[in-house]
């Protein structure tokens, strides 16, 4: 067993089997703020931290800034945990609170891909694997958004297809990497390997659903979202 092996055995993650054990004697989640669990790192926001919404599944980062695609290390992010399924109060990068409200479909699961503890590191999903996750997002300001999808499992083939609806419009079509390699376990990030990107129109009053749809494997995940709003339509 190499270094590599030895380090991944001893994540701080419970293994499939324990958590679908623990999930039957696990009182449902009761809605959480987000300002309440979500801390501002030491350094600086970056310079639209006050556009983006930063969200990450499973763990927060351990050994490395909170890094995606677009924002910075002294950025905030969300961190939504085994069995959560909402939470409200959502932070801008900034660390400014706002109203939006986050609801995620039942999920029981959580793992690592090997490599830096960071946002991308670990994931959710759910042990039957036989659904879809879904993320909703209601009361985000209407405008132009980036959204940013990262979802892929530690495996070549459990990869995502993603799907977002927002204003009666459906956006589809892009998928995480299927090739046959470990390509996916890098974090240079790229689209098309370890995340999918959409521009979407947020309209008023109308919620965001994205969905992870399980594509090259029976399982569907969620590592991380990013969204950031571009400008008002």
């Amino acid at each position: 067993m190499n270094s590599l092996t030895i380090a991944f055995c001893l994540l701080p993650l419970l293994a499939p089997e324990t958590i679908s054990q623990q999930a039957a004697g696990v009182a449902p989640q009761v809605e959480t703020s987000a300002v309440e669990v979500s801390k501002k790192p030491k350094a600086k926001p970056s310079k639209h931290a006050d556009r983006i919404l930063n969200i990450n599944f499973a763990m927060a980062p351990v050994d490395s800034q909170p890094r995606g695609v677009i924002g910075g290390p002294g950025d905030v992010w969300t961190l939504i945990d085994v069995r959560e399924t909402t939470k409200s109060g959502l932070p801008m990068a900034s660390g400014t609170p706002t109203d939006v409200v986050l609801q995620l479909s039942e999920n029981d699961g959580e793992w690592g891909i090997p490599g830096s503890f960071d946002v991308y590191h670990a994931y959710l999903y759910h042990n039957c694997r036989c659904v879809d996750l879904s993320v909703t997002l209601t009361y985000l300001p209407e405008g132009i958004y980036e959204a940013y999808v990262f979802a892929h499992g530690d495996a070549p083939d459990q990869n995502a297809m993603i799907e977002i609806e927002s204003g009666g419009i459906t956006y589809t079509g892009q998928k995480t990497l299927n090739d046959g390699s470990h390509r996916y376990r890098s974090r240079d990030y790229e689209a098309g390997n370890q995340y999918v990107k959409y521009t979407i129109e947020v309209k008023p009053d109308s919620p965001v659903v994205i969905t992870s749809k399980r594509d090259g494997s029976s399982l569907s995940m969620f590592n991380a979202i990013q969204l950031k709003r571009l400008r008002v339509k």
